[in-house]
């Protein structure tokens, strides 16, 4: 009787061992002989700058094997900067020629966007491609309101991701409300720090538009809009009360006609307390009149119900105007005159209007004097 040899517990150890090592290996051999994982490839093509706001389309394109592959879906992703982890937009579909398009609706900032294919079904998955969008933008500045005539300043400055862009020419336009079309365009090329600048006149409120249309690879920015209140000089009173201080004036009841009319402060004042102003707007033609002492002036009225004619002030002391000079009205142009000024007996103003068409000075007795007299008491 044969015995069968015992196994010892070391070769049993052994040969446990042996058997698990052969079940590893057995997929690895036939791993080896299966077909090898084809190699994935993506590219994208972006422009390099967009407009604030304007949107853009991505296109991806995906190769397997160095074969364009259609009906694959691509990932899309973007970051803010280059050291910032990806985040995804949005996937697409590979049509002709491998290509997918995402659209990115606006931009308001620089950004990089990227594309891969995830891999799938024996194909690796690709590298990201990725390009950087740049932001183009301008900005408008101008005061809120000016007055008319006046010059006006006017500025634009472009920019890429915020810092000027120095060289580029920037686009004004103007309008005098949103209804109508822009119009008078000018041009100035931004200095360093990216600001362009023109001057101008303006009659009336209006909004200036500035622009870059795109240059040198740079695409173009959205139009930047300023609105502009333009201010009308207020329009000259018919006629002022000759008085710097009409509450001083004595009362009508003690007024007199002759060429003119005879008028005085409370009290005869003169000198600086009894100022005598511009009844209206007007060129000074001369000053001294023969029995209205050397420094009464006459004012050729350009203004006011007397516009066209010469109106006198008789009896001043001190004047501050010349001839030759331009006046508006309630301007301060002379002073009663102290004591007897010309043909007086007390301080007082003698105020008078020429005949249309008439010399400097001055009219008959009561010609006009009757005209005169309603303005002054209209005016008090």
């Amino acid at each position: 009787m044969r015995v069968r040899p015992q196994l010892r517990p070391a070769r049993l150890v052994r040969a446990l061992t042996f058997l698990a090592t052969a079940s590893l290996l057995a997929p690895i051999g036939a791993s080896a002989s299966a077909e090898p994982i084809e190699v994935s490839h993506t590219r994208i093509v972006a422009p390099s700058s967009v407009g604030m706001g304007h949107g853009l389309d991505l296109l991806g394109e995906l190769t397997i094997a160095g074969q364009p592959a259609v009906g694959r879906d691509v990932v899309f992703v973007s970051r803010s900067r280059s050291s910032a982890d990806w985040h995804t937009v949005g996937t697409a579909r590979t049509a002709l020629g491998g290509w997918a398009t995402y659209h990115v609706r606006s931009m308001s900032a620089r950004t990089e966007y990227g594309v891969y294919y995830p891999g799938i079904h024996g194909v690796a998955a690709s590298s990201t491609a990725a390009a950087i969008v740049h932001v183009i933008d301008v900005t408008a500045s101008a005061p809120a309101k000016v007055k008319s005539g006046h010059p006006v300043r006017l500025s634009g400055r472009l920019t890429m991701d915020g810092a000027g862009v120095a060289a580029q020419p920037l686009h004004f336009m103007f309008r005098h409300n949103r209804h109508q079309k822009w119009h008078a365009a000018s041009w100035d090329r931004a200095d360093r720090r990216g600001w362009a600048r023109i001057e101008r006149r303006f009659g009336r409120s209006f909004q200036v538009g500035v622009r870059f249309e795109g240059a040198d690879g740079l695409a173009p920015s959205p139009l930047a809009v300023q609105t502009v209140r333009v201010i009308q000089p207020p329009k000259p009173p018919k006629f002022v009360f000759p008085f710097q201080f009409p509450g001083r004036a004595m009362s009508s009841g003690t007024w007199t006609q002759d060429q003119g009319i005879d008028l005085a402060y409370a009290g005869n004042a003169c000198g600086s307390s009894a100022g005598l102003v511009a009844v209206g707007d007007g060129v000074v033609i001369q000053t001294g009149i023969s029995g209205f002492g050397s420094t009464a002036p006459v004012i050729r009225m350009s203004s006011g119900v007397f516009a066209g004619r010469n109106v006198y002030y008789g009896h001043t002391g001190r004047i501050f105007v010349h001839v030759g000079e331009h006046v508006r009205a309630g301007q301060k142009i002379a002073e009663v005159g102290c004591g007897s000024v010309g043909y007086s007996a007390s301080p007082h103003l003698e105020i008078g209007v020429g005949v249309p068409g008439g010399p400097p000075c001055c009219p008959s007795m009561h010609q006009t004097s009757g005209e005169m007299l309603r303005q002054l008491l209209a005016s008090l």
